[in-house]
């Protein structure tokens, strides 16, 4: 186990966190995750996350001179990594994903045997103040980044919210021949908002239940759990969970290098108190070369530059087309906490790469079993000892 501190960029600082199987590297600005790589099959070390050529390197957006390019928008300037962002996606207001957070402590635990490392944020803005704290959390055998966020509204006012959290995949680990699943059992697209300048394959507003069968704008089927070879096309769509799902999941399979990446959460039948956040609601961003408003493209209406597919969950303002809420509240005092994992490991078994046909939860891990095959995760997918690793963390903080 291995954690450190170390400089990026002018003003910008990350911090390593390491076992024998993962490293991952979280940015202070944004609290944005920019490594979780893992060993291939073949014994190179593979970055599952996305670093856009186009991410920017200075103290933010504003200060840049290319802040046109980059729409002004902070998210397009530190695009790509495991990103969360709260309290909506509205950047005229101050957000997790567009603001600097500071790193308060760091180091080992001794009861596991993991690393960990506490940052915070305070929005004082007006209407909007809310405290966070954030512990990420990695222990000895598990390939996983685990991660506990702690969200309490500081202001006098209720606070309207909705959350996501995202990871953007791309090369060498996302290529063509990808496998992609989630534990949603009702998907819908949508088109493209004004800011985005793409061509769709799906057809937006038809609800489907199955990744293989989407329905497409030529009335074709479109099998979504491939990623194909370059497309030029961009689409958007959003999943719920059934009622009754504990634990859910999105996972990306790279067949040739035998690499499994998976997101998991408690779902909106979790076990868990009612003080944790259970999610209704996945999403996927297919940009298969399909974006070409900058920075994606080098000019407005140009040649896409970025291959690549964005995974999240949350509570998302799907436009009312699901039965989840669209919208929530976070009471003036009230606190709230979130709990997910993103594993990253290899698989022996090559016939996993043709697909998996369930997650099965085991004693101390997960299994994607297809017939007689699995690829194991161990995983601590109850997230008992990582609760308990973080109120210990933010008990002694107090």
């Amino acid at each position: 186990m291995d954690i450190r501190r170390m400089p990026l960029w002018v003003s910008r600082n990350a911090t390593v966190m390491s076992n024998d199987i993962v490293k991952a590297v979280i940015e202070d600005q944004g609290e944005i995750t920019i490594e979780l790589s893992s060993l291939n099959i073949q014994g190179g070390r593979v970055n599952a996350l996305s670093i856009p050529y186009f991410r920017g390197t200075g103290i933010g957006v504003l200060s840049d001179e290319n802040t046109d390019w980059y729409k002004s928008k902070q998210r397009t300037y530190t695009a790509g990594g495991i990103y969360f962002t709260f309290p909506s996606s509205d950047e005229e207001h101050i957000l997790t994903s567009n603001t600097y957070w500071m790193l308060r402590r760091y180091g080992s635990e001794s009861n596991y045997g993991g690393v960990w490392r506490l940052s915070e944020m305070k929005s004082r803005e007006e209407n909007n103040r809310y405290h966070i704290s954030k512990i990420d959390i990695m222990l000895p055998a598990d390939p996983v980044l685990y991660t506990y966020i702690k969200i309490t509204n500081t202001d006098e006012v209720d606070l309207d919210y909705n959350l996501s959290i995202h990871s953007m995949l791309s090369a060498p680990f996302l290529e063509s021949g990808c496998l992609i699943s989630s534990s949603s059992a009702d998907f819908t697209a949508f088109p493209p908002n004004l800011r985005e300048v793409a061509f769709n394959r799906l057809k937006s507003g038809q609800h489907f239940n199955d990744l293989k069968h989407c329905p497409g704008l030529r009335g074709q089927n479109i099998d979504l759990s491939y990623v194909p070879g370059p497309t030029s096309t961009y689409d958007y769509i959003m999943g719920e969970l059934k009622r009754d799902t504990e634990l859910g999941y999105t996972s990306i399979i790279n067949p040739r290098q035998q690499l499994l990446y998976t997101t998991f959460f408690p779902g909106v039948g979790s076990k868990l108190s009612d003080e944790y956040l259970k999610f209704p609601n996945i999403d996927f961003s297919f940009n298969y070369l399909g974006r070409m408003d900058s920075p994606w493209a080098l000019y407005e209406g140009g040649t896409p530059q970025v291959f690549s597919l964005t995974t999240g969950f949350g509570f998302m303002n799907h436009h009312g087309v699901f039965n989840s809420p669209m919208n929530n509240t976070l009471k003036s005092g009230e606190s709230k906490v979130i709990v997910f994992g993103n594993g990253f490991t290899s698989f022996d078994n090559p016939r996993i790469g043709g697909g998996f046909y369930s997650v099965e939860k085991a004693e101390h891990g997960l299994v994607f079993k297809r017939t007689k095959s699995y690829a194991y995760l161990q995983c601590d997918y109850s997230f008992k000892t990582v609760i308990n690793i973080a109120e210990k963390i933010l008990s002694s903080n107090e």
